[in-house]
C-alpha cells in the first residue's frame, strides 16, 4: 500500500469525525472518541503487530498515534494546524 493511498484513506476516516480529529490535534488522544478509534484500529489492524493488537508488547493507541504522525496527519508542514488549513483539508466546514 502506498503512503499516499493510505493517507487518503485515513484522512477519509478522520473527516467523518471532525470534532474528534481537532481534539486529537490538540491533545494527541486517539482513543477519546470510541467510534473513531475503532475505525482506525480496524483499518490498521492488518499492519499492527499481533502483540500490539493485544496490548501485550505495546499500546495500540500509541501505535496508531505514531502511524498518524508518520502520515503527517497530526501536524501541518509548519507544525501548526490552523482552522483554515483544516477547512482546506475538508475536516472543518
Amino acid at each position: 500500500m502506498t503512503l499516499r493511498y493510505e493517507y487518503d484513506q485515513v484522512l477519509e476516516i478522520l473527516q467523518k469525525y471532525p470534532e474528534a480529529y481537532v481534539k486529537i490535534l490538540d491533545d494527541g488522544e486517539v482513543n477519546d472518541n470510541e467510534k473513531l478509534y475503532d475505525e482506525l484500529y480496524e483499518y490498521f489492524l492488518e499492519d499492527m503487530p499481533y502483540g500490539v493488537q493485544k496490548a501485550r508488547t505495546g499500546d495500540p493507541v500509541e501505535w496508531i498515534t505514531m502511524r498518524l504522525d508518520g502520515l503527517g496527519l497530526l501536524t501541518s508542514a509548519d507544525g501548526q494546524d490552523s482552522d483554515e488549513e483544516l477547512e482546506d483539508e475538508g475536516i472543518l466546514s
